[in-house]
């Protein structure tokens, strides 16, 4: 059983902010729960009072401002996944939302309380780091803005400040000369994944000029490659070429062995991902591959 608890639904973000800020570390913030939840209910975390943001107006917008596409803090996976504007502006992003849990983790669960959880494996975080979102906070301060590249600090730890709250992730819109991919290995429906790789590649012609790439699951958050993103930029387009990076993608990687595979077996399957992600993300920047 869960112990008593507070509840407050507060109608702002400052409302909720001065709440936090009231309580410090015996209070937590609940948007969608999927997470929270059970942490609560194995005794995993304890607190005093849980902060449900969920009744505060204007927060699941979803809307391309100029060359970014912005996502506000009540947006659920699944309207990233059933989005029109998601999947023009960030086929990868979509793709992924579809696919995170089960239909009731991607019903309840928020795409900006992922990022904020930073589960080891979790895929929004992955997606964030390799396209350098920017990640929007409102805490006692004002507002505070972090790069996804940067926010990812090891497992459950962020750049986050304390009694802050993000409002709002902006993604860079993808679109040709420039084409991402996330491709991921769960051992079952709706698992959590053994291992996961983001590629973001840009193009000038069927030469690599700026690659990312991230690996995640494998370590205690999104990992960058960036031996393996130097070999691919500056050249032209091969098949050898991307075998050869997907290579140095697996070979690169310091997998935790656990009960979902060893460290070999985790290095073998994030080849196999960072080429089918490598040969996606090329094919959307409009890239031929010899």
């Amino acid at each position: 059983m869960l112990r008593n608890v507070k509840y407050s639904n507060p109608e702002t973000i400052a409302d909720a902010v001065a709440l936090l800020g009231e309580y410090g570390e015996d209070a937590v913030v609940i948007s969608g729960g999927q997470s929270l939840m059970p942490m609560l209910r194995q005794r995993l975390a304890d607190y005093e009072l849980i902060v449900d943001i969920n009744e505060i107006e204007d927060q699941d917008f979803v809307t391309v401002d100029g060359d970014d596409l912005r996502i506000g803090c009540l947006v659920r996976h699944a309207d990233v996944a059933n989005s029109d504007t998601v999947a023009e502006h960030c086929e990868m992003l979509a793709e992924m939302a579809a696919e995170i849990g089960d239909t009731q983790v991607r019903n309840r669960g928020t795409l900006c309380g992922a990022i904020a959880h930073a589960d080891p494996a979790g895929d929004p975080p992955v997606v964030a780091a390799a396209l350098d979102a920017e990640i929007t906070s409102q805490g006692p301060d004002g507002e505070q803005t972090y790069d996804g590249s940067t926010f990812f600090h090891g497992f459950y730890e962020t750049a986050l400040g304390k009694n802050e709250i993000i409002t709002e992730v902006s993604i860079p819109v993808v679109e040709s000369p420039r084409g991402a991919a996330y491709q991921k290995y769960e051992p079952s429906a709706g698992a959590y994944p053994t291992a996961t790789v983001a590629a973001v590649v840009e193009l000038d012609g069927d030469v690599v000029t700026d690659a990312t790439l991230v690996t995640g699951a494998i370590e205690p958050g999104p990992t960058p490659m960036p031996d393996a993103e130097s070999h691919l930029e500056g050249e032209t387009l091969t098949e050898a070429l991307v075998t050869e990076t997907a290579e140095q993608v697996g070979d690169g990687s310091d997998p935790m062995e656990d009960s979902d595979g060893s460290v070999e077996f985790k290095r073998e399957i994030t080849k196999t991902l960072a080429k089918r992600a490598l040969v996606t993300a090329i094919d959307r920047a409009g890239g031929n591959i010899e």
